[in-house]
């Protein structure tokens, strides 16, 4: 049994050596979760050894392998949530296990199993406290419980041996073949498995969701993009055709932004940029919907306002915001940043969405002929 369990434990290597050369963004945490895995089977492997085997390897070695199996998985997991995992505690309770195993001697086996099932179980809570807030918040309350199972698991059968060495009593193991109660080894491949797929799930549902994000949010603002606005517009439109309920559209242009990149260079556009996206969301309600349409030109989306009583005076703070904006060229010279906005809403006579937008836009229009740095109210 203990070489199945090992070779089991170490196709989870393979695993992770496959998924580490196709994924290079998680590979820091997935290094870490491969040498988990082998650490795993040596584990494993070694409890097999017995008892033809060094009896310090064997015995110490293998809960030895087992604790550092364990550090590697909350190490990755740590990295993996971007967490800076802390190395001077790892090695002082490294430190501390090596000295408890070694005063309890490799024969002592119900005190080396107490020993090992108290570092373990500290090592498991330890990383589950660190990560959990950071776990939640990226993945919600759902998978954050999926992930819980296999610590609890591990907890669980830690906890045991650690109960049973310090009543003095251990797992009946074969004197010949190093062999567990069969319930031990379950426990072990099924909290294998669980983590193992957990979170090679979860670095595939991480990469489908950046995916989704490059789809729909502009690279440099971080902003949504056309599209994920056309799609919010959408829904806001049909909401109106539904209910009757107004939705403001608020149109922007950075003023004069082909001249600050052709005389600044483009670096200092994106500056720009960058500082007109925060300076709009800012200034934006929570549920307003600010994206970057295209170069220099942003749409605010405001549902269930009316043009007049709140579209105008939001465009005016929003162009307030802007003006009070100041880059630093390389020369050291100030540049003052403007823009000019159009405002929309919905009619109960439009035909579509569009209307709207082209609305907006000879609003924008006129605010740039008549001087820009200013806002215009939809044409009649």
């Amino acid at each position: 049994m203990p070489l199945l369990v090992s070779l089991q434990l170490a196709l989870y290597v393979l695993l992770w050596a496959l998924a580490s050369a196709a994924l290079k963004d998680e590979r820091r945490a997935i290094l870490q979760w491969m040498g988990y895995a082998l650490a795993s089977a040596g584990s494993v492997a070694l409890l097999g050894w017995r008892p033809d085997g060094p009896i310090w390897l064997t015995h110490t070695g293998s809960s030895a392998a087992s604790l550092l199996s364990l550090m590697l998985a909350s190490r990755g997991v740590l990295l993996f949530l971007g967490l800076r995992p802390n190395d001077r505690l790892s090695i002082a309770l490294a430190g501390a296990a090596a000295m408890g195993l070694g005063w309890v001697g490799p024969s002592d086996t119900a005190s080396r199993l107490a020993v090992a099932g108290f570092f373990n179980i500290v090592v498991i809570v330890g990383g589950f406290v660190q990560s959990r807030p950071a776990f939640m918040r990226e993945f919600g309350l759902r998978l954050a419980v999926a992930a819980t199972l296999p610590s609890l698991i591990l907890i669980g059968m830690n906890g045991y041996f650690l109960i049973l060495g310090l009543l003095g009593r251990a797992p009946v193991i074969s004197a010949q073949k190093g062999e567990l109660p069969m319930a031990i080894w379950v426990v072990t491949l099924v909290s294998a498995a669980a983590f193992n797929y957990l979170f090679l799930f979860l670095v595939g549902f991480r990469m489908q969701q950046s995916l989704q994000r490059q789809a729909t949010h502009d690279v440099l603002t971080g902003l949504p993009n056309r599209r994920a606005m056309a799609q919010r517009l959408q829904l806001e439109w049909d909401r109106s055709q539904r209910y009757g309920k107004p939705f403001v559209v608020i149109s922007a242009d950075v003023d004069h932004f082909k001249s600050i990149n052709d005389r600044y260079g483009h670096a200092l556009g994106d500056q720009a940029l960058i500082a007109v996206a925060r300076a709009l969301r800012a200034s934006a309600r929570d549920s307003d919907h600010v994206s970057r349409v295209g170069g220099e030109e942003f749409l605010i989306l405001m549902p269930e306002a009316q043009m007049a009583s709140e579209g105008l005076p939001k465009a005016e703070r929003l162009r307030a915001a802007i003006a009070r904006l100041e880059l630093m060229a390389p020369s050291g010279e100030k540049i003052a940043l403007h823009a000019s906005f159009g405002v929309s809403g919905w009619l109960a006579s439009d035909q579509d969405r569009e209307q709207v937008l082209r609305r907006a836009d000879r609003a924008l229009y006129e605010a740039k002929h008549k001087g820009r740095d200013r806002v215009v109210l939809q044409p009649d």
